[in-house]
């Protein structure tokens, strides 16, 4: 499965409230088949096969920096409009409060990443940390496209977009020491390039996983 592109640029655009959505869920797509694709080589780690630590490192990084940087700024833009439009809207200020709190535990889980080849002991840990971060990501994806988009598109104006769509670039444009969103699309694509050549079938990456599966992680 190849990875779907989208185009960044937003000015002008004539349906900006659909260019947005979609690539957020775009992004939502992405990022989910980089937590398989994790969990994966945590399964490799749990029937005793020495997993891709580059690759893993790889995926974290990405699943780390991509939010941060661009996908929740955007986002939080759209949310900080849609509580001006709605008074009763703790749900979504939960929301936006996950965003820093996920980073937060990514770097946490980037951390102890780094130690699993120094130490054995590690591994227990990592696998606990591992499987409540999948757990909080997937249901934060799908509180967001189930519950949240819906009420944003419905609830901003055809000028609320508008403006939000000249804000946006500011996310994409190149800035001393900070990637743009082309540098982390290259990034994608060498991860889903290498596992795919790694593991043929690899276009798989994007099922979830059984319960069997899950049940070795915990």
């Amino acid at each position: 499965m190849s990875t779907r592109n989208i185009n960044i640029s937003l000015q002008c655009d004539p349906n900006p409230r659909a260019h947005m959505i979609t690539r957020l869920k775009v992004e939502h797509e992405q990022l989910l088949r980089k937590l398989n694709l994790l969990e994966l080589q945590c399964l490799d780690m749990c029937r005793g096969k020495t997993p891709d630590y580059s690759l893993m490192q790889s995926i974290i990084v990405y699943i780390q920096e991509y939010p941060e940087q661009i996908h929740h700024p955007l986002e939080d833009m759209i949310y900080s409009i849609y509580l001006e439009r709605v008074d009763d809207a703790e749900f979504v200020r939960k929301l936006i409060s996950e965003h820093t709190q996920m980073e937060v535990v990514t770097r946490e889980l980037r951390e102890s990443l780094e130690s699993l080849p120094k130490c054995t002991a590690s591994n227990e840990k990592f696998k606990q940390q591992l499987s409540e971060f999948l757990v909080g990501q997937r249901q934060h994806i799908y509180t967001e496209e189930s519950e949240v988009f819906p009420l944003v598109q419905s609830a901003l104006t055809i000028e609320d977009w508008e403006r939000l769509q000249y804000m946006t670039p500011i996310l994409d444009e190149p800035i001393s020491g900070r990637w743009t969103w082309y540098d982390y699309e290259r990034l994608s694509r060498e991860i889903e390039g290498k596992y795919t050549m790694e593991f043929p079938g690899g276009e798989n990456a994007n099922l979830i996983l059984t319960e069997t599966d899950h049940s070795q992680l915990v």
